[in-house]
């Protein structure tokens, strides 16, 4: 067995574990950071998207080299209307996230292939029987025991396709729930790249965590049909099943990763209730740590587990707005929800995107044809 020492580990090298390893190099470029990935590659096969708006200032500057697309607006689609909403829309594909890992640290600290069976505060065993010492470790590897939360999932299969023609979309369309809305609850998503080249994402929201991917594609191929689109070649699929939490215990959720070990992302319970998506919670996370002065195993955990346990405790209300759209409501009628609050106050859906939303921001939401019972806006 050998030997390795370094002032911070990180294994997992996804999205959260990936952004906190680019914020801590290019932050402390004296302390030797790791980064393990069981994976040959750093995030996956994975395009994330963001609205400029999910973001704090202080997080731009970590993602802006990263992007790949940006739209200056999206549009929503639903049976009764459609709107284009001005904000602008990003995406980030996981090549590009891998090569500016690679290009900001230096080739030994990126350790790809090599597996993390044993974790604690302080330290690493690979699965090679590497030993790795560390000032400290942050796990964000994934998810911890999801059975000890109330689940639903949002699951989603999407490719970039080349058509024989030009397409017709214009801005990134976030939502089409336009088309066979009787089927269930779920929607296409469409981001345009070129003229001829379009990127289509089939998301549904249910109960189960199965996917069918036979059936996802089919509903792809379809919605190309439906607009007379002739597919000619697809590339850089992508396919993930998100945890939409409507409750659980938190406490014994963070447990359930590692005792006394720091944590980050998924694991660390990081992920917005509604749509699951967790890259402003993963940009915020990797400032955080950047900023910090003590990388120890102890201070990190604290630091960590206390920002965790706050943005749980303050999300309640976006897990309400979950449990009424897809528990409170048949599936075939849960897009309603969505339809209800795109038709809102076009900074209010920013503020609800980012989840900052306030006591007058809840009550619109409340009030008239908004989505949420009027005693939702008196709880946390």
């Amino acid at each position: 067995m050998s030997g390795v020492m370094c002032d911070l580990a990180i294994i997992g090298g996804g999205l959260s574990g990936g952004l906190i390893a680019l914020a801590a190099r290019r932050a402390r470029p004296d302390r030797r950071v790791l980064l393990i990935e069981a994976a040959p590659t750093l995030g996956g096969a994975h395009l994330w998207s963001f609205l400029d708006s999910d973001l704090e200032a202080e997080d731009r500057p970590l993602l802006e080299p990263l992007v790949n697309y940006g739209w200056r607006e999206f549009a929503v689609i639903f049976p009764l209307y459609k709107r284009a909403l001005p904000f602008p829309f990003y995406s980030i594909r996981s090549d590009r996230f891998d090569a500016a890992l690679r290009e900001a640290m230096p080739a030994e600290s990126i350790l790809t292939g090599r597996r993390a069976l044993g974790v604690s505060p302080d330290g690493v065993v690979l699965e090679d029987g590497t030993l790795i010492g560390a000032g400290g470790v942050i796990d964000a590897r994934g998810p911890g025991d999801l059975s000890l939360l109330d689940l639903h999932y949002r699951k989603f299969v999407g490719y970039e396709l080349t058509l024989d023609g030009p397409h017709s979309v214009r801005r990134a369309t976030l939502i089409d729930a336009a088309a066979d809305p009787a089927e269930g609850f779920q929607y296409m998503e469409m981001l345009p790249i070129e003229s001829d080249r379009l990127f289509i994402e089939d998301v549904r929201y249910e109960s189960w965590p199965d996917m069918d991917m036979a059936d996802h594609g089919n509903r792809i191929v379809n919605h190309a049909a439906r607009f007379g689109w002739r597919i000619r070649s697809s590339a850089r699929g992508q396919a993930g099943i998100l945890p939409i939490a409507l409750g659980g215990d938190f406490a014994d959720y963070w447990r359930s990763g590692g005792e006394g070990v720091a944590k980050a992302g998924l694991r660390a319970g990081l992920f917005h209730p509604v749509t699951g998506n967790s890259l402003a919670d993963a940009a915020r996370i990797a400032r955080l740590v950047a900023e910090a002065d003590d990388w120890s195993g102890t201070a990190l955990h604290a630091m960590l587990h206390d920002h965790a346990a706050r943005a749980w405790a303050k999300r309640a209300y976006y897990r309400r707005f979950a449990t009424r759209m897809l528990r409170d409501t048949a599936p075939a009628e849960g897009y309603r929800m969505l339809e209800s609050l795109y038709a809102m106050d076009a900074d209010l859906i920013a503020r609800f995107h980012a989840m900052r939303l306030g006591f007058a921001d809840r009550m619109a939401l409340s009030l008239g044809e908004g989505p949420m019972p009027v005693g939702a806006m008196f709880r946390r």
